[in-house]
């Protein structure tokens, strides 16, 4: 398996010794498909400087490589205010278990970087129906960052699913998306190359957290996107000191992020 608990109870999120099956991706090279749903949800107006985001998201050459197409919305209003702009796929239908999904984000300035979260909802695009999340990006960075989830986790394997990554920043400035990509564990697929590997456990834990890796930095974040703690290049944390509850924990290493709840008891 992909994800399994090992004998010493650690957990596995990103094994690639088996192979994957691609079941969907998008890279935005021919723009934004008609089968994406777009919800400027805010109602606000983007500042002068970001005229140009005349819809929720819109595609537009990577200023980092204008041969490449991606998608970007905006927080930087005038007036200031919070964005609420959804990008919603198509139904995606995931695999019996074993379902990843990737894709890759950065914040156009590092000054005014923009936060997001990723929500999923088995039935339709109606933003009401957007029940689970399955990610948040409290600040993306300012480099392509390779993201990586595991949708087993929440209950979705074998569901026809759409996701949603809505940026909710408060005045940031420009968030940038591309390549997003769902696999499906399939031990006969194709071998994929894939942006990190790491394990840790055990989840739920009372107090220490291990890691079979030194990552470059594991941040804690409560569910509403604040900064519980922050850990850099060891391969042990504690969480003693962190009340009892769950949070979002985010693995970096390099340019790729691992992001995944874990519970302390």
């Amino acid at each position: 398996m992909i994800k399994h608990l090992l004998a010493i109870g650690f957990i596995s999120l990103l094994s690639w010794t088996e192979a994957q099956t691609l079941v969907y991706q998008e890279d935005f090279d021919n723009g934004i498909p008609a089968a994406y749903t777009l919800v400027d949800n805010d109602g606000l107006t983007p500042n002068q400087a970001t005229a140009e985001f005349t819809d929720a998201w819109i595609a537009l050459p990577d200023p980092l490589d204008t041969t490449d197409t991606i998608v970007g919305s905006t927080s930087y209003f005038e007036p200031v205010g919070t964005a609420d702009r959804w990008l919603i796929t198509p139904p995606i239908t995931l695999g019996a278990y074993g379902n990843f999904l990737y894709w890759e984000g950065r914040s156009d300035d590092p000054s005014f970087p923009d936060g997001y979260f990723v929500f999923a909802s088995k039935t339709d695009t109606q933003l009401s129906s957007f029940t689970d999340t399955v990610a948040l990006v409290n600040a993306e960075f300012a480099t392509w960052t390779s993201n990586s989830v595991n949708l087993s986790d929440y209950g979705l394997d074998g569901e026809t699913i759409h996701l949603a990554f809505v940026n909710r920043t408060f005045d940031g400035y420009k968030l940038y998306l591309d390549s997003i990509s769902v696999f499906v564990e399939d031990p006969v697929g194709l071998q994929e190359e894939q942006p990190l590997q790491v394990q840790f456990g055990p989840n739920p834990t009372s107090d220490q957290v291990f890691f079979n890796m030194e990552p470059d930095a594991v941040e804690l974040f409560s569910l509403s996107g604040q900064t519980v703690a922050t850990f850099e290049h060891c391969t042990q944390i504690s969480l003693a000191n962190v009340p009892a509850g769950m949070y979002w924990m985010e693995i970096r290493e390099g340019n790729a992020v691992v992001r995944e709840k874990i519970i302390k008891r």
